[in-house]
Formats: C-alpha cells, structure tokens, sequence
C-alpha cells in the first residue's frame, strides 16, 4: 500500500469511527433502558448511520 492510499485508508477509518463513536453514546443517552440488545442495536444502528453521514459528506464534496 503506498502511503496517500494508506493516509486515506486511515482517516477514512478514523471518521468512521469518530461517527460510531459520537451516535453510539448518543443513542445510549437517549434511551430509557440500558440492557445487551440495547447496546447491540444501538451500536449496529450508529455503524449504518456512520457510513451513510461519511457517504453524504463525500458527496457533497463531489469525490
């Protein structure tokens, strides 16, 4: 791999995690019970939505 491919592999990766990251906690803050499938859901739910902010970005940046 050279390294503006590995550069942006990386900070692909970081923003994609800084996203998790941010709406994981915010759906943990936001609900009422706090039990495993909560976590789960809320955590697969953040990776669906980190991808698609991380997409909608890119796009209106017009890469």
């Amino acid at each position: 791999m050279t390294r503006p491919v590995a550069a942006a592999t990386l900070a692909a990766g970081a923003e994609l995690l800084g996203w998790w990251a941010v709406l994981t906690a915010l759906w943990i803050v936001l609900i009422s019970s706090v039990d495993t499938l909560e976590w789960v859901v809320g955590a697969l739910s953040a990776l669906l939505a980190a991808c698609a902010a991380r997409a909608a970005r890119r796009a209106s940046r017009g890469r």
